[in-house]
């Protein structure tokens, strides 16, 4: 045996015995640390099935960590807690260096949404089966990707303890284990008022590279959350006809440059567009709270109306803009995947709390996946593949996953129990028509101690403050009594990649459609969350979003553009006033007319405020089609047409 790899071997099993770790950061052979990982869990978790299976069980932090419950918390507040911070960094830095060949690397994990293709821990093709495991447009996509952030939450916490055993024995070294011990990946949030003098995108996204503290002392490396860098880059496993760049481009890129070889990350601009829509996403995410009480409806773009997955989109398009983000099979490459399914995860687990006794229902897929082919029905029972819940070769299904502590997380907002009336606050104070910075860290005791923003190249120094001065408010009062959103509907992969409906409240913008969402008639966008690695039998599949106007028609009414919102006074303002146009994942205009299945349709309901903080407003009844809105427009909702 090599003495490297025996060497390795030792470290590994020495380290297990003592810090009760799984698996090194850097694994010589895949096949073996499996089964170290899986010895290791079969005897510190008694509710698993045995020592005598042979696949990966998938149980988060709980697997390495106990069944001890710690919030995962926004990537801002993680960054005030140093100690945190460093171990974070460190076990990122190292899990994204691991063997790309290793079934637990960084490579591997991340491939399981999409590319390369290839099954992960034995669970092969179905005869009909598609690209990529991830469920989308489908009624598993909240609960399928519970267990495949938990799957990355364990073996980053595996990464972050080894990076700590490194250290000498002293007091930092007890800083940092001290630290570790109530870890939890975080989330960013990207809908929240962000802290005073800061922008939508935190910094820490950013920066090409980073101060750490290593065994050795401060160091400053390649920051992890900038960029995966691929070793090697694999063409054939990325390469597709109608998205060459992927198999070329070295690292993740955001916004990319160029489609060659050297194409480099535009941050700024990322930075710059997600400030311009981060009022419209507090919006969109305040209405799928208060307004949503289904979780059909509210967790799949295959319903009508606004969803938490359309939602999902519109910020992955929005990050991607034609680089790794942008495109479902190379998505989760990218390391602020992680972060922003975090988040998703974080919304859903909200909702739970308000809504416990809605969950999956039975539905057909609408596509295949690498395991399920479309027309399949599938139900809470459904396994979530590839994710054993065991070494015997159960899956973990959607009822399983029902609860974050299961893999022994939880989120900020949801310490309190089952105060229903306290939560409703909450989500008030961080995405209602008041919400503010000072009011997010009143309910969430969020605080921030930075005022000003780093300068350097490629990091977006644009201040909020002025950003924000022609931007439409967050989220409604509903104080006229009614809620307008225009809904819009095309083909997923009705064209070549993702792609993105912008809608305006004046006149339409003509200037470059990099400069849409810096128009000052600008209300939102949503995005179109596609690849071109799609089947034929796949491409006729609608996808649903929204982009709410009642904000915008408020900040009019205010203004006295508008005598009321009555929805006689409002559908012929829309008429004339309501503009969308259509963006490619390149940066291009698109005519509507050469959208597949594309519509925008203006749906208004009667809406009962609410009465105090601790409420949420109401929608009464059902939502109306106000066709005199969109009516004759190219695009737009006509008469006879089906929503």
């Amino acid at each position: 045996m090599p003495t490297k790899v025996f060497t390795d071997i030792f470290s590994l099993l020495y380290t297990s015995y003592f810090l009760l770790q799984s698996v090194s950061g850097n694994p010589v052979n895949s096949r073996q640390s499996r089964h170290i990982v899986e010895d290791l869990h079969f005897k510190r978790t008694p509710q698993t099935a045995g020592n005598g299976g042979s696949f990966f069980s998938v149980l988060g932090v709980a697997g390495v960590a106990g069944t001890n419950v710690h919030p995962r918390l926004e990537i801002r507040q993680l960054e005030q807690n140093a100690d945190q911070w460093n171990v974070y960094l460190l076990g990122l830095n190292r899990f994204q260096q691991m063997n790309e060949t290793d079934m637990l690397s960084y490579y591997q994990i991340a491939g399981i949404h999409g590319k390369p293709f290839i099954a992960w821990d034995g669970v092969q093709q179905s005869n009909d089966g598609g690209g990529g495991y991830c469920t989308h447009d489908s009624n598993l996509f909240l609960t399928w990707h519970r267990p495949y952030l938990a799957l990355f939450e364990e073996i980053l916490y595996i990464n972050c303890r080894q990076a700590v055993a490194e250290f000498p024995v002293g007091s930092l070294k007890d800083q940092y284990t001290s630290a570790l011990a109530t870890f939890r990946m975080p989330y960013w949030d990207w809908a929240m008022v962000p802290p005073a003098g800061q922008v939508a995108m935190p910094s820490s996204l950013q920066r090409p590279t980073v101060q750490v503290v290593m065994p050795n002392g401060t160091n400053t490396i390649s920051n992890p959350l900038y960029a995966y860098r691929f070793h090697p880059l694999i063409y054939n496993d990325f390469y597709d006809d109608g998205e060459p760049q992927f198999s070329v481009w070295p690292t993740t890129v955001r916004d990319p440059s160029t489609k060659q070889v050297n194409a480099a990350s535009r941050n700024d601009l990322v930075a710059n567009q997600m400030d311009q829509s981060r009022a419209n996403l507090q919006s969109r995410l305040y209405h799928i709270f208060t307004m949503e009480t289904d979780y059909f409806n509210m967790s799949s773009d295959a319903s009508l109306d606004d969803s938490l997955e359309a939602v999902h989109d519109t910020v992955h398009y929005t990050i991607g803009s034609g680089g790794h983000m942008s495109d479902i099979p190379y998505a989760a490459f990218d390391p602020i995947f992680w972060l922003h399914h975090t988040m998703i995860d974080r919304c859903f687990a909200i909702w739970q709390a308000l809504y416990p006794n809605s969950y999956v229902e039975p539905m057909a897929q609408t596509y295949a996946t690498f395991t399920t082919p479309a027309g399949s029905v599938e139900d809470m029972s459904s396994p979530l593949t590839p994710f054993h819940m065991n070494g015997n070769g159960e899956f973990w299904t959607s009822t399983l996953v029902r609860s974050t502590t299961t893999f022994s997380y939880t989120y900020p907002e949801l310490q309190n129990g089952n105060d229903t009336a306290a939560l409703m606050a909450t989500i008030n104070a961080l995405y209602g028509s008041n919400a503010s910075q000072q009011k997010r860290q009143h309910y969430v005791d969020d605080v921030y101690d930075k005022s000003e923003r780093e300068e350097r190249d490629g990091l977006s120094t644009a201040k909020p403050e002025r950003l924000y001065s022609r931007a439409i408010s967050g989220a409604p009062s509903y104080s006229s009594g009614r809620e307008y959103i225009a809904n819009i509907k095309a083909q997923k992969f009705g064209l070549d990649g993702s792609f993105s409906v912008f809608v305006f409240l004046g006149s339409s913008p003509t200037t470059s459609p990099a400069n849409w969402s810096g128009d000052p008639s600008f209300v939102g966008l949503n995005g179109i969350f596609s690849t071109t690695a799609i089947s034929e039998s796949g491409s006729d599949i609608q996808a649903n979003g929204a982009v709410p106007l009642t904000a915008a028609l408020e900040a009019k009414l205010a203004g006295d553009e508008l005598v009321s919102l009555n929805e006689e006074v409002v559908g012929p303002y829309l008429r004339s006033q309501l503009n969308w146009k259509v963006r490619s994942m390149d940066g291009n205009e698109i005519p509507v007319d050469q959208v597949p299945g594309f519509q925008v349709s203006v749906l208004w309901s009667k809406v009962q405020p609410a009465s105090s903080h601790y409420e949420f407003p109401r929608k009464i009844g059902g939502y109306n089609v106000l066709t005199s809105a969109t009516s004759g427009r190219p695009g737009g909702f006509q008469h006879g047409d089906q929503l």
